[in-house]
């Protein structure tokens, strides 16, 4: 946005360019306000979708202990499906199936 900044007090022409000046300024200024409504309604809308998709305290809770029990049947060696693919690797490394 370019002003005019050639004023001078006893042109007449002044108060003219004056309020060019300002008439241009509201028109940058309007579209200052275009630009950041729409940038608050995108942000708004993404909030929105991040508040949705958010897990709560205690959907993290019975994650975590569902894999507390995974684990543990892991190293107690009484998870069946993991128990029988390792067993599956191993029979395949000697080369038995």
């Amino acid at each position: 946005m370019e002003l005019e900044t050639q004023l001078n007090a006893s042109d007449r022409n002044t108060r003219a360019i004056i309020g060019n000046n300002f008439q241009k300024i509201q028109e940058e200024d309007s579209k200052d306000d275009l630009a950041f409504e729409k940038f608050q309604k995108d942000t708004n809308t993404r909030l929105d979708q991040l508040e949705q998709e958010k897990a709560t305290r205690d959907e993290l809770k019975d994650v975590q202990e569902t894999w507390k029990k995974k684990i543990e049947h892991v190293a107690l060696g009484t998870d069946y499906e993991t128990v029988e693919q390792a067993v599956m690797q191993i029979l395949k490394e000697k080369g038995m199936i």
